[in-house]
């Protein structure tokens, strides 16, 4: 499930990249706090990396008692996603935009996970913008 998830969200960054060019954001996609849930929390954004460089906006919703952090590495992490934290310190925490290059790997965290909580946010989401 999670290569699949992950496989759309690299084809939705493509078709956004070949849609025409302008100035206005479009939506790229939603994690859901529960697709995060396990993983202590993490998920990758991009299989293979980003495609070309991009902005990338990111705008929580219904996240009143969730946090998600953005950790952008120019290698992919091998070792395994709890250890994220340690070896980086986020590059955006809460809403706001970041520039992702060519190659570089994002990975988002939900604080709302296995080791932090007894059961998922099924309402808790992050919404990412191209533009």
């Amino acid at each position: 499930m999670k290569k699949i998830f992950v496989f759309l969200l690299a084809f939705a960054m493509v078709v956004s990249f070949a849609a025409c060019g302008t100035n206005e954001e479009k939506s790229f996609a939603t994690v859901n706090a529960k697709d995060c849930f396990r993983d202590a929390g993490y998920i990758q954004l991009f299989k293979d990396g980003a495609a070309e460089s991009t902005e990338l906006t990111f705008t929580a919703e219904n996240s009143e008692g969730t946090e998600w952090s953005v950790y952008v590495f120019d290698e992919k992490f091998e070792d395994g996603f709890r250890y994220i934290s340690q070896a980086a310190e986020p590059v955006l925490t809460g809403n706001g935009s970041i520039v992702i290059e060519p190659g570089q790997f994002v990975y988002i965290y939900c604080s709302t996970n296995e080791f932090t909580s007894e059961a998922p946010d099924e309402n808790a989401k992050l919404n990412i913008y191209i533009g």
